[in-house]
């Protein structure tokens, strides 16, 4: 077999000098946290700002609408979406609570979580709580070890038949903490038998899951782009499926119109340069191959770093199945290092560890009060990032074992 070097000449280190900003010595295998962003596509949001210091007024009085439309049409394109069905937004967390405040809720209605929902899911929901008097919430607990959809299915449908108040399932496509990509599709079957709207957080999906929104059954979808797309922090979107009847409203417009490009593109005087990059974005994976080549080589890399990292450290991954593992994203268990437990908060003071010490961001989790490592991978990674990393991950272990020695 073809080494990985050998199969994907375009990639890994040389991308990472020819094409990236990244500092030298520096190690980001922290993607699923936000993407590192191409050098023309840095060129896409410079010339964007160059141009509307040099002339201030004219972009807002005559170039923002063009310049959302030209971005949500190049995404649109790349979601396989309408884009009349997409407005863009700042960010999940925006796209979220914009698609909550737009629900007509009626009093004792029920709004289903998991217990995997990121934070701003939960904020935006007591957001809605607030404004609507006698909703209320309930939780899905979606725990390892998982053996197949079939389990977490199961799990929604007893939710829903034990309480016919459920009118809207927020679910995540993939969940942060544990990462593992749900049967969505089989879950907004199940809520499509009992009238139930679907909102799906998939933060994680666009540019690493390849996505067709015209043939999905969701009511609602919303992502960002500054995860696995290129693309600069500050610009998500927020699908809207033709069959739902009521008009999504936006956070904040000064738009005196009800239509959606109005409502989300006209809210006064902010920063757009993030929007202004998106084709620019869409092409660049577009000239790397697609998404068809990206994922060829970041899935086989994700494989080599998994298992290099399993073999030294003797662990294993998240007792999943390989199935539901989304392809860039793998969680390892890290061996025991000393000094350190297995809460969160050790996860994240070891994680500064890491950046302190070895100049390594990366992210760590725990799980079922154990420590993981969630893997990611991208085009201008190598196996060497992972290798440095596992054996820093060594050395701080066997200078804990010394220590507790020597007391």
């Amino acid at each position: 077999m073809e080494s990985l070097q050998e199969q994907f000449p375009e990639f890994g280190t040389k991308l990472r000098q020819t094409d990236f900003v990244l500092e030298e010595g520096y190690t980001f295998i922290n993607h699923g946290y936000v993407d590192a962003v191409p050098k023309a596509v840095i060129a896409a949001e410079q010339r964007f700002k160059d141009e509307t210091r040099r002339q201030p007024a004219n972009y807002f009085l005559r170039k923002q609408l063009s310049t959302w439309i030209k971005g949500r049409d190049s995404v649109a394109d790349f979601l396989n979406a309408d884009p009349k069905d997409v407005v863009l937004v700042p960010n999940v967390t925006t796209g979220i609570s914009s698609i909550l405040m737009s629900i007509p809720f009626k009093t004792a209605d029920t709004i289903l979580l998991t217990n995997q929902a990121y934070p701003c899911i939960n904020n935006a929901c007591s957001q809605t709580l607030h404004h609507n008097k006698g909703v209320k919430t309930k939780v899905v607990n979606i725990d390892v070890p998982i053996q197949d959809n079939a389990q977490v299915v199961n799990l929604y449908q007893e939710a829903l038949d034990n309480d016919p108040s459920v009118r809207v399932v927020v679910m995540e496509y993939i969940p942060c903490p544990c990462t593992v990509q749900l049967p969505v599709e089989e879950i907004i079957q199940l809520c499509q038998k009992r009238n139930v709207i679907t909102v799906i957080d998939g933060a994680h999906a666009p540019g690493h899951i390849q996505l067709n929104l015209d043939k999905m059954e969701a009511d609602f979808f919303t992502a960002n782009f500054y995860k696995w797309m290129f693309v600069p922090w500050g610009c998500g979107f927020v699908w809207k499926n033709k069959k739902v009847t009521f008009p999504l409203r936006c956070l904040t417009s000064s738009s005196p119109n009800d239509d959606m490009v109005s409502q989300f593109c006209l809210q006064g005087f902010k920063e757009d340069s993030s929007i202004s990059t998106l084709p620019t974005a869409v092409e660049y994976i577009q000239i790397k191959g697609g998404l068809e080549r990206i994922s060829a080589y970041n899935t086989r890399l994700l494989q080599m770093a998994s298992d290099h990292l399993i073999s030294l450290w003797n662990t294993s991954k998240l007792p999943i199945p390989s199935s539901m593992e989304p392809p860039f994203l793998r969680m390892i268990r890290l061996p025991e290092v000393p000094g350190f437990g297995t809460s969160q908060e050790d996860a994240n003071s070891l994680m500064d560890l890491m950046y302190d010490n070895y100049h390594i961001d990366v992210s760590l989790k725990s799980v079922n009060n154990q420590l993981y490592v969630r893997l990611s991978v991208q085009i201008y990674n190598c196996l060497d990032d992972y290798k440095k990393f596992g054996e820093a991950v060594m050395s701080l272990a066997e200078k804990g074992k010394i220590r507790n020695s020597e007391c």
